[in-house]
């Protein structure tokens, strides 16, 4: 008989990002996680003290899939490459948005906040553009996910079934949300909305510095 893996924090941790990738953030509990590696939930405290930690240690992993930004380009497009690649992280774990503002930054997360600052920072844009950029860029990585993913969770497959009851409905009522809801529903390839919002942002900072 084989040997059991021995318990160690990245082995519990990457445990948990698996099953809150399949089950969500709400249904964790150490208990669960304990099951899933056949430990004693008690083994588990030895090397994560609470929830609450094991949550800050799941996020600082999946922030550790973001990879490096590039080194060569405009700095514009050195953070848009590196926004597109966190939003596709963040876009896979679908609960890790929801809990980005509620945990403090562990080692990944502060390396990629220094990436995002120094790219910023060689800009030559100005402290205080660099102030704000930074909380511009990553309001929009994390709200614009956040957005996404609640409307993939609330409305998924019934989408199209309620665009066309309010339309049924409530069009005349709502002239002009009725046409943005056409949008939804027609065969127009709109783009990729993420970039598109980023863009207006690094140029609005680039404004903002000159």
């Amino acid at each position: 008989m084989a040997s059991r893996q021995p318990l160690s924090r990245s082995r519990i941790l990457d445990a948990a990002v698996s099953f809150a990738d399949e089950h969500g953030v709400e249904a964790l509990t150490m208990r669960k996680i304990a099951d899933a590696l056949e430990f004693r939930v008690m083994s588990l405290y030895n090397h994560v003290t609470n929830k609450q930690e094991m949550l800050a240690g799941m996020l600082d992993v999946v922030v550790g899939e973001i990879g490096d930004p590039p080194t060569e380009g405009s700095w514009k497009d050195m953070l848009q490459a590196s926004a597109a690649d966190a939003h596709h992280v963040l876009s896979r774990h679908k609960w890790a948005a929801g809990e980005w503002s509620k945990r403090l930054p562990g080692p990944n997360r502060l390396r990629y906040i220094e990436s995002i600052l120094r790219i910023l920072t060689e800009a030559e844009l100005g402290p205080e553009v660099v102030y704000r950029g930074y909380h511009a860029v990553t309001m929009h990585i994390v709200g614009f996910t956040l957005q996404e993913v609640g409307y993939e969770q609330s409305l998924g497959d019934d989408l199209e079934e309620m665009a066309d009851a309010f339309l049924n409905e409530m069009a005349s009522e709502f002239p002009y949300m009725a046409e943005h809801v056409r949008g939804h529903l027609d065969d127009h390839d709109h783009g990729d909305e993420f970039a598109f919002v980023l863009g207006l942002i690094l140029d609005g900072l680039d404004r903002a510095a000159r």
